[in-house]
């Protein structure tokens, strides 16, 4: 049976042809790795306009070579596996299989093994009953998508590795600075301990990026800022109001320090030299709407094509006119090429009963109000209001209708919605974890690897646990680099499995933001 290996040539993959690997590129390590395949011929198909155009060329390729099996990639993966691949190629053909793929592994390591039957069919899919799927632009798991349309239809194939990999939630290509960064340092420690890119033990590779910082953290996803110290002093779940009275003797109900504006725009784009791509959260602590400039801060970000926004409120002072003008500017804005809306609000409500509402938020507002709010954002953001529930003993009761209720699509946020773990901030706060759904072995704390949070003031916490201690640094005042690097001493204790201060008590280091 003949082979072709056919890379996918991705115009958006920043990164891809850059010399960073000992002089050599993830497209010249990739096309190493391709010589080592048991193939008759290696093609690359520059980007496609959609998934349907991708099959058409796929399939042109491997007629024109007479292929019966497609080895299917991308060529910005500079650590792509002759093992693997060819445990995958074996177990394809013995078991006559349609599809095959790795599971397990961390991403940019495995191809996908596709016969040239199957993509026929996919083809014939994407033309007529899944002609949504055809339309899609390409990405990393579009033919795994088309197929899962239809998945019982096909034989398909897994090899699935010791240890779930997954789980680290490594990508090992070229497409962002986040995934190229992993990557160098990760090729760094692989020329120290002698182990080729494409030739090593695959799982030798993922137990190195699995010990090593800087394969794990390298720049932040998520950066968590106040932009205003006015908030809420009733929410039962948030240590704001009384770390805020403890620290300057008055109500944050009263305060009236914010991020101004100048200071906002230099962090913005300090954030986007830095990150290039990332969400930036306006809500670590305070109530982001009450800013008198918050639309003006939305435009700031929005115009960086690698940035997006994302918000938490209790919904207060959110006028009809304030959603009309983010619709248009989210209507106006560049398409985001992070792989999230441009805006995206988290609108606190928690329960389902008035009774419960006040009794979590405060007697002030009416819970009616709030839902109404959500239609509003709704209108203006469509798909990217997300009413929340945070899971404690007061409210779990009504956890089961909550769910019910705002998953159905007719309702205020058409389906959407979240669902969160409280969190008691190592202590700070009772004990009112409704069910504990910490891991069974502790993860390397996903915010020391992401996140970043920063106060009105432009202080830095080591973590948002701190509330508003433990400052490390101040953004007006220093490089982000280096405030960033502060954060790694704490990171190795974590990988080491030493757990100090905050970090003993704590268990938000398996929750996840973006």
């Amino acid at each position: 049976m003949k082979s072709i290996v056919i890379f996918y040539d991705d115009d958006n993959s920043k990164y891809r042809n850059e010399a960073a690997f000992n002089g050599k590129s993830a497209v010249e390590l990739s096309a190493e790795w391709a010589k080592t395949v048991p193939c008759d011929k290696i093609v690359t198909i520059s980007s496609r306009t959609n998934v349907l155009d991708l099959l058409q060329n796929i399939i042109a390729e491997s007629e024109s070579a007479g292929a019966d099996n497609i080895i299917f990639t991308y060529n910005d993966c500079p650590f792509l596996n002759t093992e693997i691949t060819k445990k995958l190629l074996d177990s394809h053909i013995e078991y006559n299989s349609e599809y095959t793929f790795a599971d397990g592994y961390s991403l940019g390591l495995c191809p996908e093994i596709i016969n040239i039957g199957t993509a026929k069919i996919l083809l014939k899919l994407a033309e007529t009953i899944q002609i949504e799927e055809g339309q899609k632009k390409v990405c990393r798991q579009s033919i795994f998508n088309l197929i899962k349309t239809d998945i019982n239809s096909f034989e398909i194939e897994t090899v699935i590795a010791d240890k779930d990999w997954r789980l680290l939630r490594l990508n090992f290509d070229c497409r962002n600075k986040d995934c190229f960064v992993s990557c160098k340092n990760l090729f760094m420690k692989l020329q120290e301990k002698n182990i080729s890119c494409c030739n090593g033990s695959i799982n030798e590779i993922n137990e190195i990026a699995e010990k090593s910082p800087e394969v794990l953290k390298t720049v932040p996803g998520f950066y968590n800022i106040q932009i205003t110290d006015f908030g809420n002093d009733k929410c039962i779940y948030c240590p704001y109001s009384n770390e805020y009275k403890k620290k300057t003797g008055e109500s944050c109900k009263n305060a009236k320090k914010s991020m101004n504006k100048n200071d906002f725009s230099n962090l913005i784009k300090k954030i986007s030299d830095f990150s290039e791509n990332g969400v930036i959260g306006l809500s670590l602590w305070g109530e982001a709407f009450s800013h008198p400039d918050l639309l003006e801060f939305i435009k700031i970000i929005l115009s960086y094509k690698g940035l997006s926004v994302f918000i938490e409120t209790e919904g207060w002072n959110i006028s009809e006119e304030f959603c009309l003008n983010l619709k248009n500017i989210v209507d106006s804005c560049e398409e985001r090429i992070n792989g999230w809306p441009p805006v995206m609000i988290a609108v606190q409500i928690d329960s389902v009963t008035q009774e419960t509402y006040s009794k979590i938020h405060g007697s002030e507002k009416k819970l009616e109000d709030v839902i109404e709010l959500v239609k509003k954002l709704e209108l203006a953001i469509p798909g990217n209001v997300y009413p929340q529930f945070v899971r404690m003993n007061i409210n779990e009761p009504e956890l089961e209708n909550f769910f019910r209720y705002w998953k159905e699509k007719e309702n205020p946020s058409a389906g959407q919605f979240i669902i969160q773990k409280y969190d008691d901030f190592a202590g700070l706060l009772p004990d009112e974890k409704s069910a504990d759904l910490s891991p069974i072995d502790r993860n390397v704390c996903w915010h020391l690897r992401r996140d970043m949070s920063i106060l009105t003031n432009g202080d830095v916490l080591l973590c948002k646990e701190y509330v508003l201690d433990n400052i490390i640094g101040n953004v007006f005042k220093e490089d982000l680099v280096k405030i960033w690097q502060k954060m790694d001493c704490v990171l190795e204790e974590h990988i080491n499995c030493k757990y100090t201060n905050k970090c003993e008590k704590c268990d938000e280091s398996y929750t996840y933001n973006f």
